[in-house]
């Protein structure tokens, strides 16, 4: 039987309301998911969504808001900030129990006031946040940035993409600079919060057994009255601007040093899930082209993996080595990437890899936050909004599809994290 799948709905003041209606799950999820610039004032929206959950005017602490969440049968609250299709995205929800578990407790409605309240009724004193809050939640956001430095992987990956994308949403991290984070105040954050609640675009997302009344009361609540913008279409593929590959490279004392290649991806052939075959036949997993050259037959990387990016058109290829064998390495993903657009795919990964994405898809529609999560990013990006849509596209996939991709892809920019034995 073929799963339920969203609906797009209009609700009251712009806000868009994306209905999944489904018993399949034993708990409902309502989440606000707003729509903002990665531009500079990203780090005080950042910290907004941490903040708000917090508590409220009702529950103005955490140990009242956990005790409220603990009546309402351990009701979670989900709060976080990303990034996708070159916007910002703060995510504020609830997930609760859904009502026919709980007897005549209307659990779904309770939990939709909380949300509303975490939203719009924040505990201000004197119209402000409180400033032990805020400075809390800066000094948190700080840490929080400081610490993607340390992984050093994810530090190579950035620094790459931000040369690879200079000048366009893409080179930004949801979060914000450190520099910008240790200025923030309470001013700047009320008027983030200002904006999230009242102007940028947003969607309600509810996914569970819900009626329509209850879906009404939840937009109603979230939407206060505000006329918002409506959602923005998908951004345009971020394009090329030099022909030389950019190369960046810095030193630090570690044991192991960090490769990230860039590749950019003909825009013309991103539509479809070809893009995703070639990044799985390629890197994908253990039995992938560059596992197997780079890892197992030259012993020069601890691994070496590639993934596709298709709303910035990249293919972004890691390794975790040696130092002193980056060059090599580079060497021979060049070599994997040319074999590939030469000699072609071979039936038996091709298959290997459809039958592995398809095992994914299949498995992300019996959880509903993943649900959630692949409708947002194919609205953000105009990829397959549907789980349905999505196999199709797999199965349409052929081989020469993923050799076209793989002659069509060039290498834009690499970043080298080199270590020095301490």
């Amino acid at each position: 039987m073929p799963p339920e799948e969203f609906q797009t709905l209009a609700g009251p003041g712009g806000l868009e309301i994306q209905l999944l209606p489904t018993r399949a799950f034993k708990t409902v999820i309502l989440a606000l998911v707003v729509e903002a610039p990665l531009d500079e004032q990203r780090s005080a929206r950042a910290l907004v969504p941490d903040l708000l959950s917090r508590g409220t005017a009702s529950f103005p602490d955490l140990a009242s808001l956990g005790a409220r969440c603990e009546e309402l049968f351990d009701t979670e609250l989900l709060a976080t900030c990303s990034a996708a299709g070159g916007r910002q995205l703060l995510k504020l929800g609830v997930e609760t129990v859904a009502d026919r578990w709980v007897g005549d407790v209307p659990l779904v409605a309770q939990a939709a006031e909380l949300l509303a309240e975490l939203v719009h009724a924040p505990p201000l004193v004197d119209g402000r946040f409180v400033p032990e809050h805020v400075e809390q939640e800066r000094v948190n956001l700080v840490r929080a940035l400081r610490g993607l430095d340390d992984d050093k992987g994810s530090y190579a990956v950035r620094s790459l993409l931000a040369t690879m994308h200079a000048d366009t949403p893409w080179a930004h991290h949801a979060w914000g600079t450190l520099e910008a984070a240790q200025q923030l105040d309470e001013v700047s954050v009320r008027d983030a919060w200002t904006g999230l609640r009242t102007a940028f675009p947003a969607r309600l997302f509810i996914a569970g057994d819900v009626s329509e009344a209850q879906v009404a009361d939840v937009a109603e609540r979230l939407a206060a009255g505000a006329t918002r913008e409506a959602p923005s279409a998908p951004e345009p593929v971020p394009q090329r601007t030099s022909s030389e590959v950019q190369r960046q490279r810095e030193d630090q004392d570690l044991a192991q040093s960090k490769l990230a290649m860039g590749w950019r991806l003909p825009s013309e052939l991103l539509p479809g899930a070809a893009a995703g075959m070639f990044a799985e036949i390629f890197g994908g997993s253990a039995s992938s082209r560059l596992f197997k050259r780079v890892r197992e037959q030259e012993s020069l990387a601890y691994g070496c993996g590639s993934v596709a990016l298709p709303d910035s058109g990249t293919l972004l290829v890691q390794a975790g080595l040696e130092p002193g064998t980056a060059e090599r390495v580079e060497q021979l993903v060049g070599e994997e990437r040319e074999r590939l657009a030469r000699d072609g795919v071979r039936d038996a990964e091709l298959e290997l890899a459809r039958t592995a994405l398809r095992r994914r898809l299949l498995a992300s529609q019996d959880r509903p936050g993943e649900r959630l999560h692949f409708r947002l990013r194919g609205l953000l990006t105009g990829r397959a909004t549907t789980i349905d849509a999505a196999l199709e596209q797999l199965a349409a996939v052929t081989a020469s599809d993923v050799t076209e991709l793989a002659r069509g892809c060039a290498l834009d920019s690499v970043f080298l994290l080199e270590g020095r034995a301490s």
